[in-house]
């Protein structure tokens, strides 16, 4: 059993997975001891979404607490679009409203 102390905000791709450091506090018995430089795997469900519109986060640039991409308005032509955002995996963000599945982003270098 622990109590979950910190999520880091930005999670890390490590080989296919998104990884985010934690810290708990964890309450042990006295037949079980941990040591310095341990490493663990949880798994923290905060809220959940399904069938949603997701995207890539690297595509969304801001603007003080605005979110907007850059849509393809005509071949070779962009626009910059204000799109509302949920929930974050940290590598892909749900897309609530400002653009559709069929809507082509223009990628971030």
């Amino acid at each position: 059993e622990a109590e979950l102390e910190h999520i880091s905000p930005k999670g890390k791709e490590e080989n296919g997975a998104i990884q985010f450091e934690i810290k708990a506090a964890v309450k042990l018995d006295e037949k079980h001891f941990i040591r310095a430089g341990y490493s663990a795997t949880a798994d923290i469900v905060l809220d959940k979404r399904d069938s949603v519109l997701a995207i890539q986060e690297a595509l969304i640039f801001f603007e003080n607490d605005s979110a907007f991409v850059e849509v393809e308005t005509q071949p070779q032509v962009f626009e910059k679009r204000l799109i509302k955002t949920g929930l974050s995996d940290g590598i892909n963000i749900e897309v609530l409203s400002g653009i559709d599945a069929n809507t082509k982003i223009k990628k971030r270098i």
